[in-house]
């Protein structure tokens, strides 16, 4: 599977704002189910990884402008990028994922460190 496999909008969206597969997921989670607001505790638990990951993600999205935080329920996120181009870039990657998993898989994996640790 080669680069060329993913359209080149959903290449920059995870070249911008994806390093790992926990934080993609966490990402299609809520894209998927933006009918609540959700919290590290139930991001953990839906995914079954540690709240702190799940906190940590959903920082990391929040900050990269794709979710914004819920006023109502405190420190609860819902999916909301700021950008309508990351609106679009998200869908293609959720259908991508969805048909690819391996192209998208190893998309990730096959950046340089650096990069994918943001140095």
């Amino acid at each position: 599977m080669t680069d060329a496999d993913l359209a080149p909008r959903v290449q920059r969206f995870l070249t911008a704002h994806i390093d790992s597969i926990e934080k993609l997921e966490v990402l299609l989670l809520l894209r998927a189910r933006t009918d609540r607001a959700w919290t590290a505790p139930a991001v953990a638990l839906e995914l079954r990884i540690t709240e702190a990951s799940a906190a940590r993600r959903l920082a990391e999205l929040k900050s990269g402008g794709l979710l914004l935080e819920d006023g109502v329920s405190g420190e609860a996120f819902r999916f909301s990028p700021s950008q309508s181009d990351d609106v679009k870039a998200a869908a293609e990657l959720s259908t991508a994922y969805a048909a690819r998993r391996v192209s998208v898989i190893a998309f990730i994996f096959s950046r340089p460190m650096d990069r994918v640790r943001g140095v």
